[in-house]
C-alpha cells in the first residue's frame, strides 16, 4: 500500500487532535470529583510552589508531573487543578497523534488511517481516564513517542534522530520510573535488526546522552542532594530485580497458601498456583481492557481469512510489547495487584499489532456497504466512546458536603474527617474552621471498622466530624450510634451513599 500523502496525513492528525481535545474538555466538565491520586499530585504541586523539591519529597519521591503542573500554574495563573487537566489534555493529544504517526509507518492507506484514528478516539480504555489527574498520560505519550522516534532511527540512524529518541525516552522516565526499562531495553532490538558490529555502533550512538548523563550525575550527586532525594524512587528499581527480595516475598505468599488454602497433599503446588494465578490475572485484565468489541472484530477478520500484507516493524512492536510485559510481570510479582492503567502501554502495543486487520475489515465493510457488519462496528465504537466518557454514579455529594462545611462551620472550631477527598475540597475553599486530623483508610470490611474505632477513641477532642458513609459499610451505623453526635448537614444519593457533617456533643 502507498504511504499516506502529507496533506492527507495532516488532516487526519488535525481531526484526531481536535476530537481528543473536545473529549477531554467534555470529560473535565462532566467529572464529579478529583481522583485520589490527583489529590496527591495537587498537594505536591502546592508543596513545590511553597517550598521547592524539599517539600515535595515529603509527599512522594517522583515529583516531575507535579512540578510541570506548578509551572503551568505560574505561567498562566490557572488554578492547579485546571492546570493539571490542561496538561493531561495536551498529553492525550500527543499520544493519539503519535499513534497516528506510527500507524502511518506500518503502511496503512488513507482510508485505513482514518479508521485507525476513529479506533483510537473510541478506545474505551483511553477514554475512561480522561477525567483523571494522573502522571500516566505523560508516560503513555512519551513512551509512544520513544517507539516512533526509534522507528525513525532505524530508517535513518543520524545523531539528530538518536538525540530525539533519548530526549523522549528520558522524559518518559521522568513521568514514571519504569520507563527506564524502555530506555535500556529498546536499543537491544538493534542486535536483532542488524549485525552485531553495526548494532553495537548504533547502540552507542543511541545512548550517548544517557552515558554522559550517568557520568555527569555521578560527578554532581553530592551537590544535587535535594534533587537526588526528590527523585529517590529510582532506587526502588533494585527491589524489582533483586532475586533475594523477590524470593523472600514470594515464599511468604506461598506459605500462606500452603497453610490456609491447600491441604497437606497439594501444598507442594502452592508456588505453581500463586504464579499461574497472577499470570492469568494479568492476561485477563489486559484482554478485558482491550475491549471485547475490538477483539471480536479482530477474530472475525481471521475467520474471514483476509489476506493482510506483511506489517512493517511488526517484529519491533512485538519486542516492544514483550518489554512492557516484563514491566507488568515485575510489578505484579512485587506488588501482587494490577491496575488497568498500568497495562496501558501494553494495550497500545497490542492495538497497533491488531490495526492492519481491524482497519482492513472495517474498510471492506464500508466499501461493500455491508449494512449488518457496519451496524455492529458502529455499535462497538459508540459503546466504547460513550461508556468511556460517561459516569454511572455521581459523587458530587462528597464534594458538596465538604464545601458546605468549609463555608458554614464556625471559626476557631476543629474538624476531623475520614476521607481525603473531603479534606481536599474542604481545604481548597477557604474554610473558617480548622481541619485538624484526617483518618484515612479503606472503605470496606474490618479495616474500615478499625478506622472508625480509632475515630471513636479520639473524636471528643474535636468539635465536628465529617464522614462518608458508604451503603455497603453496615458496621458504621452502630459505631456512630454509640458516639455523642448531632447531624447538622447531610447529602445522600439514590444508591444510599451519604456524606454527613456531625456536631460532636461534649460536656
Amino acid at each position: 500500500m502507498d504511504l499516506t500523502s502529507n496533506h492527507s496525513l495532516f488532516k487526519i492528525r488535525a481531526f484526531t487532535a481536535l476530537a481528543s481535545l473536545l473529549l477531554s474538555i467534555f470529560a473535565y466538565y462532566s467529572n464529579d470529583i478529583i481522583n485520589n491520586d490527583g489529590i496527591l499530585y495537587m498537594n505536591m504541586a502546592e508543596a513545590y510552589l511553597q517550598g521547592g523539591l524539599e517539600e515535595t519529597v515529603k509527599l512522594f519521591n517522583w515529583p516531575f508531573f507535579s512540578i510541570v503542573v506548578a509551572y503551568i500554574h505560574k505561567l498562566t495563573s490557572l488554578p492547579l487543578e485546571i492546570s493539571a487537566y490542561t496538561l493531561n489534555a495536551l498529553l492525550f493529544v500527543v499520544l493519539i497523534d503519535t499513534l497516528i504517526l506510527i500507524s502511518n509507518k506500518i503502511q496503512l492507506n488513507s482510508q485505513q488511517l482514518v479508521i485507525a484514528a476513529i479506533l483510537f478516539i473510541c478506545f474505551q480504555s483511553f477514554n475512561e481516564y480522561r477525567d483523571f489527574i494522573i502522571r500516566d498520560f505523560g508516560y503513555w505519550a512519551f513512551t509512544a513517542l520513544t517507539l516512533y522516534r526509534f522507528i525513525l532511527f532505524l530508517e535513518k540512524p543520524t545523531l539528530v534522530n538518536a538525540s530525539f529518541w533519548q530526549l523522549f525516552a528520558f522524559v518518559a522516565v521522568l513521568f514514571r520510573v519504569e520507563g527506564i526499562t524502555i530506555l535500556l531495553g529498546l536499543p537491544l532490538y538493534l542486535f536483532i535488526y542488524h549485525s552485531p558490529k553495526i548494532a553495537l555502533k548504533q547502540s552507542l550512538k543511541l545512548n550517548y546522552l544517557f552515558i554522559f548523563g550517568i557520568i555527569a550525575t555521578a560527578a554532581l550527586a553530592i551537590e544535587m542532594s535535594g534533587f537526588t532525594a526528590a527523585f529517590s524512587k529510582i532506587t526502588t528499581i533494585s527491589n524489582y530485580i533483586d532475586p533475594e527480595i523477590f524470593l523472600a516475598s514470594f515464599k511468604e505468599k506461598t506459605s500462606i497458601i500452603e497453610s490456609q488454602v491447600l491441604n497437606q497433599y497439594s501444598a507442594k503446588y502452592s508456588a505453581f498456583i500463586l504464579s499461574s494465578g497472577l499470570i492469568f490475572m494479568l492476561f485477563y485484565k489486559v484482554i478485558k481492557a482491550m475491549s471485547l468489541g475490538y477483539l471480536g472484530l479482530f477474530l472475525f477478520s481471521w475467520w474471514q481469512k483476509q489476506k493482510i500484507e506483511v506489517m512493517p516493524y511488526r517484529s519491533l512492536i512485538l519486542y516492544f510489547t514483550a518489554l512492557n510485559l516484563v514491566i507488568l510481570l515485575a510489578f505484579l510479582f512485587h506488588e501482587y495487584f494490577m491496575s488497568r492503567r498500568y497495562s496501558m502501554v501494553t494495550l497500545i502495543s497490542l492495538l497497533l499489532l491488531m490495526l492492519p486487520r481491524l482497519t482492513s475489515i472495517i474498510a471492506q465493510a464500508w466499501t461493500s456497504r455491508n449494512k449488518w457488519l457496519l451496524s455492529i462496528i458502529g455499535l462497538i465504537l459508540l459503546i466504547g466512546l460513550v461508556d468511556g466518557i460517561t459516569q454511572s454514579r455521581s459523587k458530587t455529594y462528597i464534594k458538596d458536603t465538604a464545601i458546605w462545611a468549609s463555608q458554614n462551620l464556625p471559626e476557631n472550631s476543629t474538624v476531623i474527617t475520614d476521607d481525603k477527598i473531603i479534606q481536599y475540597y474542604y481545604q481548597s475553599h477557604q474554610p473558617k474552621a480548622t481541619l485538624s486530623k484526617v483518618f484515612v483508610g479503606p472503605y470496606s470490611s474490618d479495616n474500615y471498622q478499625h478506622l472508625f474505632n480509632r475515630i471513636k477513641k479520639d473524636y471528643l477532642a474535636y468539635d465536628y466530624l465529617i464522614i462518608v458513609e458508604k451503603r455497603n459499610n453496615k458496621k458504621i451505623k452502630p459505631i456512630l450510634a454509640e458516639m455523642e453526635l448531632e447531624a447538622i448537614y447531610s447529602q445522600e444519593t439514590k444508591h444510599h451513599h451519604k456524606a454527613s457533617v456531625y456536631k460532636i456533643l461534649t460536656d
